[in-house]
């Protein structure tokens, strides 16, 4: 009897009917839960479709498809004649499978083994049988995986184990992508399923987390391998499954080491030899260059595959094995010089290919001639002597070097076209080879004292010292608050009844003089170039002001940076202190002199000594062509234009000049400025706790600022050199200058 039925029902309805009743109620029931079913089953229908039907086509889509990136070459970096500094050379790339790499191709091979021998009792199998199957296979195929790894190694001419490490970045990489892309996808759906509160379907992270694509593809486990090593590695792949080669490339630096042949006849007595010496210089422009990196986890961020503004495939994306630019022009014009791959995406139902072309990197041409770059290199190479402390570089007012005679000299030396404003030389020293920093990265980027990763011309500051004078007479002269038809006195000491503050140079000992004393007059405006007379600029830093003194540098690009892209610039200070102390109106004076807050770099002083030739008009120095020209108009009185370069022609040519006799090269023109700048002190750890630290380098930076032409012309180039802690600017960084000269004449541009 049904339980929905009535005892009282069944005796009054009879059989027949209550039967029939039953049987219509059992059929609403069924029907009932067939339609809920069907509920269920047209929600999950809707979802497959509606909500993830686009992502599951894609799905399916892709798995119809098989696509291969070819590789592309990055563009060459030229100097100004045309030279190849850098360029992509033909090599080949090692690639492995991913489900090798992992050591997955063993377990799915041996299962795929296992399912064919067996495919009849495959269906009745339980999970544990299965595994006990395959485990009989998987011996054979894990051998054969390990002696594949091996045979590569050894092909490769590396370790197992760094082989090993190789791998285990690239799975970590790949899976740190993989983990990454999935939450996202989750995300994502448990977004949607929030805003649609009708479908209660859960979503698990194992929906979502279906291959991505570089869990299906080949990796790059060596790059550009040769010729050589590519046949053994041929030869693997044709016994191996998963093993393949590719056409890639390595990037090159011909001019890193340039041969460089010295005349010793052209050198400072002391130094001075018959004939010439060839010398092997090392690291030619690597601070302009740069060089290459593995790419890391935000380059692949900020280039990602598919562009998430546009949905457009970005055939410049970074993969696995790729390499990007560091330092120098190799990473401020990465997205240039690095091409684009091509792919070829196969149809597996149609078998029909699209193939799409690689795209080389552009070109980037720079202003440098890398011969004159390294002929000057050679020249400040400690080993040559002009860079080493010798006994000529003592001077009356400089003390014996701390490091000892014989010991380096660092330092940094810039020539600049004056017509164009462009660098044709930035020589930083000491520099380094690309291979110092895979095995000295330590000494590279961490020396206390040598800094090797910095480069000097454009990212470390200085005081300018007395290179700044002529800067300071035509800007004082400019603003009006002075005339050149007003000499000043020189009285050795600035300030009436103060004999020890504000003195002249040449009030000190030995000489206990004056300027006036030794032209019998007051000075004019060369006159006092032309000796480095402190009074004079004294009174003129003091007449700007610190005002003035900022307006008017800065006119000058000090505190301003060249945007050269080549890593970090160091803009300059004028009337700033770094401690954040204010700046007295006193210390304008010592501005006026180049001491006291303000700091440039060796390129600020090319680039204004440039400007004061072409009469105030400001061309910002460029190193990239086809750079855009900035220039500026600082409106420069002419007359001042006309006796600061009067004066800096006497600086070098007037016996009582402060550089007289120190550039001595025949069919040449030239007007320059020596220097000594105060300098800090750099200390050593505080290694016993006490407080007290070594003194690691001390002493004044040794300046010489030249301006050269061809003999009778006008200044044609502006060149800087700065070595520090070096004393006396003429004694030091003077022969140093001389052979920069030596070597303009030579690449025939003097």
């Amino acid at each position: 009897m049904d339980f929905l039925t009535p005892r009282h029902e069944w005796h009054e309805r009879g059989p027949k009917r209550v039967f029939g009743s039953m049987f219509v109620r059992r059929l609403l029931l069924v029907g009932v839960a067939i339609g809920a079913g069907l509920v269920v089953l047209a929600g999950q229908t809707f979802w497959l479709t509606a909500v993830r039907g686009g992502e599951m086509l894609e799905v399916a889509e892709r798995r119809m498809l098989s696509e291969r990136w070819t590789p592309t070459t990055r563009g060459k970096i030229r100097d100004r004649k045309g030279r190849v500094l850098a360029e992509d050379r033909p090599a080949f790339d090692v690639m492995v499978s991913y489900e090798v790499i992992t050591g997955d191709w063993a377990y799915n091979t041996a299962a795929d083994a296992a399912r064919r021998e067996h495919r009849d009792a495959w269906a009745e199998m339980d999970r544990a049988a299965r595994e006990r199957l395959i485990g009989g296979y998987l011996e054979g195929t894990s051998l054969e995986q390990d002696r594949m790894w091996r045979e590569l190694a050894a092909a490769l001419g590396i370790g197992a184990g760094e082989l090993d490490e190789r791998r285990r970045q690239i799975t970590a990489h790949v899976e740190r992508m993989a983990n990454s892309i999935w939450d996202a996808r989750l995300e994502k759906r448990r977004a949607e399923l929030s805003r649609d509160r009708e479908l209660s379907v859960e979503v698990t992270r194992e929906e979502v987390a279906q291959p991505i694509r570089e869990q299906r593809m080949a990796h790059v486990v060596a790059t550009g391998v040769d010729e050589d090593t590519a046949f053994q590695v041929r030869r693997l792949a044709e016994r191996y499954e998963g093993v393949a080669l590719e056409p890639g490339g390595r990037r090159d630096y011909p001019y890193e080491r340039v041969p460089v042949v010295l005349d010793r006849t052209t050198f400072p007595e002391a130094l001075r030899a018959e004939g010439s010496e060839s010398i092997l210089v090392e690291g030619v422009a690597t601070h302009i260059l740069g060089w290459m990196r593995p790419i890391y986890a935000e380059d692949v961020a900020a280039r990602p595959r598919i562009d998430p503004e546009t949905g457009e495939v970005d055939r410049g994306h970074y993969r696995t094995g790729d390499r990007a630019g560091r330092g120098g022009v190799e990473a401020s014009y990465e997205r240039t010089l690095r091409g684009l791959r091509g792919y070829v995406v196969k149809h597996r139902d149609t078998g029909v290919e699209e193939v799409v072309a690689a795209r080389a990197g552009e070109d980037v041409t720079l202003t440098i001639d890398v011969e004159l770059q390294a002929r000057i290199q050679a020249a400040m190479t400690p080993e040559v002597g002009l860079a080493q402390f010798q006994d000529f570089h003592v001077s009356e007012l400089s003390a014996a070097p701390a490091g000892g005679f014989g010991s380096p000299i660092n330092g940094s030396a810039v020539v600049l076209d004056i017509d164009t404003g462009e660098i044709l030389a930035m020589v930083s020293m000491p520099t380094f080879t690309r291979e110092q920093v895979e095995t000295e990265t330590e000494w590279v980027f961490g020396d206390p004292v040598d800094f090797p990763y910095v480069n000097r011309p454009i990212a470390m500051p200085y005081m300018p010292g007395s290179p700044v004078k002529p800067i300071v007479l035509a800007s004082a002269v400019s603003a009006g608050l002075h005339r050149l038809s007003h000499p000043i006195e020189c009285t050795g000491h600035l300030i009436p009844g103060n004999p020890s503050n504000f003195r002249c140079w040449i009030f000190q000992a030995p000489w206990h003089s004056t300027h006036q004393a030794q032209f019998e007059r007051p000075l004019t405006g060369d006159d006092a170039i032309c000796v480095s007379c402190n009074i004079y600029f004294y009174t003129l830093g003091e007449l700007l002001g610190v005002d003035g003194c900022q307006d008017w540098f800065g006119r000058f690009g000090v505190g301003r940076g060249f945007g050269l892209g080549l890593g970090p610039e160091y803009p300059g200070i004028v009337g700033e202190k770094m401690n954040g102390e204010p700046v007295y109106r006193g210390e304008a004076r010592l501005m006026g002199i180049g001491q006291g807050p303000i700091l440039w770099t060796p390129l600020h002083a090319a680039d204004a000594y440039a400007t004061l030739v072409r009469g105030g008009q400001r061309i910002v120095p460029r190193i990239v062509k086809g750079e855009t020209i900035v220039a500026e108009e600082l409106l420069l009185d002419p007359e001042a234009v006309n006796v600061a370069l009067r004066g800096l022609r006497r600086a070098l040519h007037d016996p009582m000049g402060s550089g007289h006799g120190k550039i001595d090269v025949p069919g040449v023109s030239t007007w320059g400025k020596t220097g000594t700048a105060e300098s800090a002190r750099i200390f050593g750890e505080d290694e016993d706790g006490d407080g007290k630290r070594d003194v690691l380098r001390e002493g004044d930076h040794a300046w010489f600022v030249l301006l050269v032409g061809r003999e009778g012309g006008m200044p044609r180039y502006a060149v800087s050199v700065v070595m520090e802690y070096a004393g006396s600017g003429g004694k030091v960084s003077g022969p140093i200058a001389e052979q920069i000269v030596w070597a303009l004449r030579a690449e025939g541009y003097l």
